[in-house]
């Protein structure tokens, strides 16, 4: 549904004049409440972060604004320029997308290029333009095919200990692990000042696409960079869905053969093997300790099975008349599944205990 603005002075009038009846209206009984649940959001989350925190949702303060240097190349080595530059714009995006610092911008931040901490002036950073609390700086390079980096996060504000945080990173060098090191500084960072909440840069999506020809299973950054295939099954992939510990992913292939659940291993960086005892397998779900929960005919109708890794063990936990699909697991005690079942006609939702015990149907009427 589009969105209309209405900039007429009589509507805006208006509604400043309801929300002040609101307000008049409001008892105060209500107002305590409020103001007793803002305080305690506020407690509550001050006990968990270091004093020099100040981000949060409803605390009323300002987000930690940090600067980035530019890292500073310590290399002769040809590839070095270019793996910094993407080094660089990989972490300061990480940062600014991350939401919850104020980052300084780039054009008013100190030319400098600190490469240690003895080449850190406190003041450059703290003072104006640039403001800055905490500063991210650090030193790469490229050498004998290796991309070394040292990070440092330093309290801007704070001269007599200001290290906050110090990294070393040394991975194979290209451009690839030049955003990988990238996106764990900026991780670290976010779990350093966010009170102990994980960073996401780190992340990969899964996703079918048909760009080499065929649909396949590819991968990416969060950010959508760095986007390749993971599969080569030739035939259409469908569904992807990986594992709890990130070691594996579960996807369902289609071919001449039928349809079946593949598994590729992100460790190994190839396909292993996931049993098949016949039939036609859909719709993969991992449970929160490895569990794998799909569909599958090779019974008669479909029906949700559920197995180990490899498909070792597998066992049936619905056994109705009518299909039986999508399975989705609890994911915070993994006690339960929710699916989508024909047995009383048309598609419903149900739930069920992860042994087949228990089943509730959700929704009632409709398709």
């Amino acid at each position: 549904m589009p969105i209309h603005f209405d900039a007429r002075a009589t509507h805006a009038t208006s509604r400043e004049s309801k929300l002040k009846q609101m307000s008049r209206k409001t008892r105060p009984s209500q107002l305590l409440r409020a103001s007793l649940a803002a305080v305690s959001i506020f407690f509550a989350s001050t006990a968990l972060a270091q004093d020099w925190v100040r981000s949060g949702t409803g605390l009323g303060a300002d987000k930690v604004r940090i600067a980035v240097a530019s890292f500073k190349p310590v290399s002769s080595d040809p590839d070095t320029a270019a793996l910094k530059q993407t080094f660089d714009n990989t972490l300061y995006n990480d940062l600014v997308q991350a939401g919850v610092f104020d980052v300084v911008s780039k054009s008013i931040a100190p030319p400098i290029m600190p490469g240690s901490p003895q080449e850190i002036q406190l003041n450059a950073w703290s003072a104006a333009p640039a403001e800055a609390q905490m500063v991210a700086f650090g030193a790469l390079g490229a050498d004998g095919g290796r991309l070394k980096v040292s990070g440092w996060l330093f309290d801007a504000k704070n001269t007599a200990s200001p290290q906050v945080l110090g990294k070393q990173y040394d991975e194979a060098a290209n451009d690839g692990n030049a955003r990988l090191i990238a996106h764990r500084f900026a991780d670290a960072i976010i779990l350093a000042l966010g009170g102990g909440i994980n960073g996401i840069a780190e992340t990969k999506l899964y996703f079918v696409s048909a760009r080499s020809g065929h649909k396949e299973i590819w991968q990416m950054d969060y950010d959508g960079q760095g986007a390749a295939p993971l599969t080569k099954a030739g035939g259409i992939a469908l569904s992807p869905r990986v594992s709890p510990d990130n070691s594996r992913v579960a996807f369902v292939s289609l071919s001449d053969r039928g349809s079946n659940i593949r598994m590729f291993s992100l460790e190994l960086g190839r396909m292993v093997a996931f049993g098949n005892s016949g039939g036609s397998d859909y719709s993969p779900s991992w449970s929160p300790d490895g569990k794998l929960a799909f569909s599958s005919s090779r019974s008669g109708d479909p029906e949700i099975w559920v197995s180990d890794s490899n498909s070792g063990a597998a066992h049936r936990v619905t056994s109705f008349r009518g299909p039986d699909v999508s399975p989705c697991w609890n994911p915070k005690t993994g006690g339960q599944l929710a699916w989508i079942s024909g047995r009383s006609g048309l598609p419903q939702l149900y739930t069920m205990d992860a042994d087949g015990t228990n089943v509730q149907r959700m929704t009632d009427g409709g398709y």
